[in-house]
């Protein structure tokens, strides 16, 4: 397996753990992405090199990863994530993504490092609601120097303050 492989090995079992561990009621598409942030950020912050490999898009509601949505639809498609769209309903017809793990994640693709980032952010933001973790993201450096639509740069990851 190449390195590219595995990064998206690792991403995918990023989201398994996430969906199994942390999929509180407010676990939609959006907090997921936010997670997804802390892992490869806050990895890169303290290791120098982020978990996944993802890049990351600035979007209206935060960092957004640019593979997050291929990945997700590999997964249901190998039979380990199912995905319900949920109306919540509104003027809009807000909708919320419903994840249910199938597969439990498989753990060996991380090494020891990463598994403590994992399981840290999963611990830190489990509780979190949508709105709180994305008003975290917006006051951290990467999202706020980057502008809408641009790749958002792993250097300002130093100055993130979250404590795992």
């Amino acid at each position: 397996m190449d390195k590219k492989e595995k990064q998206r090995e690792k991403f995918k079992n990023a989201i398994l753990y996430f969906v199994r561990y942390c999929n509180t009621k407010d676990l939609g598409a959006t907090k997921l992405n936010k997670l997804m942030y802390y892992l490869d950020f806050l990895h890169y912050r303290d290791f120098k090199v982020s978990v996944t490999g993802a890049d990351y898009t600035n979007k209206d509601y935060g960092p957004v990863p640019d593979s997050i949505n291929s990945i997700i639809v590999s997964l249901q498609k190998e039979r380990k994530l199912k995905v319900d769209k949920k109306v919540l309903g509104g003027k809009n017809g807000v909708t919320k993504m419903e994840y249910t793990g199938i597969e439990k994640p498989n753990m060996s693709f991380f090494n020891d490092k990463e598994e403590k980032t994992l399981k840290g952010v999963c611990k830190k933001f489990k509780k979190y609601a949508t709105d709180k973790i994305v008003a975290q993201t917006h006051l951290e450096a990467p999202w706020f120097y980057s502008k809408k639509g641009d790749r958002i740069n792993f250097k300002y990851a130093q100055s993130i303050e979250v404590k795992l």
